[in-house]
């Protein structure tokens, strides 16, 4: 016996199938664009950190390496009121710069000969070269036998450098200027250096005790 097609009814309460409707849909891309929003926001921050952190790392870095240069020359300065071009002095020159001069035995192949002494100079200038007024560290270096050394120009050994400061301790006074030909060697140097990390310029400060010969 089959089955009259006209019999059969639907079941009362269940609907067709069908898809999503408008509603639904634009709850899925709301709920999704949130996420993928947050997602972004975790990502940007992390690598703005990333960035920040290579940032100062790199103006740490430039400091310890200008620290350890500075320091080492110093610890192996050499002033003898009898040997002709030796000196250390430093404090503020004639263009309002800071430098720091001495003869050291701690010479580099730049500067290697005159019997291992050499002398160097380091100047916070304003950097010509730079599209702005910041400043830049120079240094020059040659033998102290190099008639000709005094005339080459100096090279640019750091950007970024606001700032630095000089102290020359005397055994019982910090001074700001320093002359060897009149006041002998002195018993230590404080060097501050303001490094530009990231936006904001850090202070680091380091105090170098002079040998005593």
């Amino acid at each position: 016996m089959g089955l009259n097609p006209k019999s059969i009814k639907p079941i009362s309460g269940v609907a067709p199938p069908g898809g999503f409707t408008l509603v639904e849909v634009l709850v899925a891309v709301t709920i999704t664009s949130l996420l993928l929003l947050s997602v972004y926001g975790v990502f940007t921050s992390v690598s703005r950190t990333k960035q920040r952190l290579e940032s100062d790392g790199e103006g740490y870095h430039q400091a310890r390496v200008l620290f350890d240069r500075i320091g080492r020359e110093v610890r192996g300065a050499f002033f003898s009121s009898g040997s002709p071009g030796t000196l250390f002095k430093g404090g503020e020159n004639a263009d309002r710069n800071k430098y720091l001069e001495l003869t050291t035995t701690a010479v580099t192949p730049q500067g290697s000969g005159g019997a291992g002494i050499a002398v160097v100079q380091y100047e916070l200038a304003l950097d010509r070269e730079g599209q702005q007024e910041r400043r830049v560290l120079l240094r020059r270096e040659y033998s102290l036998s190099d008639s000709e050394g005094p005339e080459r120009l100096p090279y640019r050994l750091a950007t970024g450098i606001e700032s630095m400061q000089l102290r020359f301790y005397s055994g019982s006074d910090w001074f700001e200027e320093w002359d060897a030909a009149s006041q002998g060697l002195p018993h230590m140097v404080e060097v501050t250096l303001s490094v530009r990390v990231g936006e904001q310029p850090v202070p680091f400060r380091t105090i170098l005790e002079v040998p005593r010969i």
